[in-house]
């Protein structure tokens, strides 16, 4: 019950977002942030940013967009995912990672450090070389994904083949300067505080 309530709050949060820049319902939009050195701060966007542009991610579409943007990335993918089963579908995500980091793109992952699946995803993917994280006294529920500071993708999708192509999950991608800035500074703390 209470993840259901999680992930409803989780997807207001992402309709909110979208019917401002959608419909563009008023001239500015505060986003609470919290960081380290302060319990929250307000970030305000302009509705000048006419360059942003967002794409819905709903159910399945998630897994063609994520596997396309990862296929195409070209020097940097940044990911904090809560949990990864190493199933049919993910296992191509995964294996887009791996040749993502064959080509030169440098490739971080964090994981939540209780989900028992993710120390597998872990050896994995260090074995390939590409750098994993468990978190360890904070857990993360986040489902982040940053490609090449251009693009990042938050949402509801856990990478299990039930959130990619059974339960009914949210997701969006955004394309914006000044939020993948934000969104990549979240990453650099979360990092920074993970061994």
């Amino acid at each position: 019950m209470v993840l259901f309530s999680y992930i409803n709050i989780i997807n207001l949060i992402i309709l909110v977002i979208l019917l401002y820049f959608v419909f563009n319902l008023s001239n500015k939009i505060d986003i609470l942030t919290s960081d380290k050195t302060s319990k929250s701060s307000i970030t305000t966007i302009s509705p000048k940013i006419r360059k942003t542009k967002i794409e819905i991610l709903n159910d399945e579409k998630y897994y063609y967009y994520v596997l396309n943007l990862i296929s195409s990335a070209k020097k940097e993918i940044n990911i904090i995912m809560f949990s990864v089963y190493k199933c049919k579908k993910t296992e191509d995500i995964l294996y887009e990672l791996i040749n993502a980091r064959k080509r030169g793109v440098m490739v971080r992952v964090i994981l939540d450090g209780e989900v028992e699946s993710n120390r597998t995803i872990k050896h994995l993917l260090s074995s390939e070389r590409i750098p994993v994280k468990l978190t360890e006294r904070q857990r993360t529920h986040n489902k982040l994904i940053i490609v090449d500071n251009e693009t990042v993708v938050l949402g509801s999708h856990n990478w299990t083949d039930k959130a990619l192509f059974e339960n009914r999950e949210s997701s969006v991608a955004i394309i914006d300067k000044k939020i993948v800035n934000k969104e990549k500074d979240y990453f650099e703390l979360v990092w920074g505080s993970v061994k």
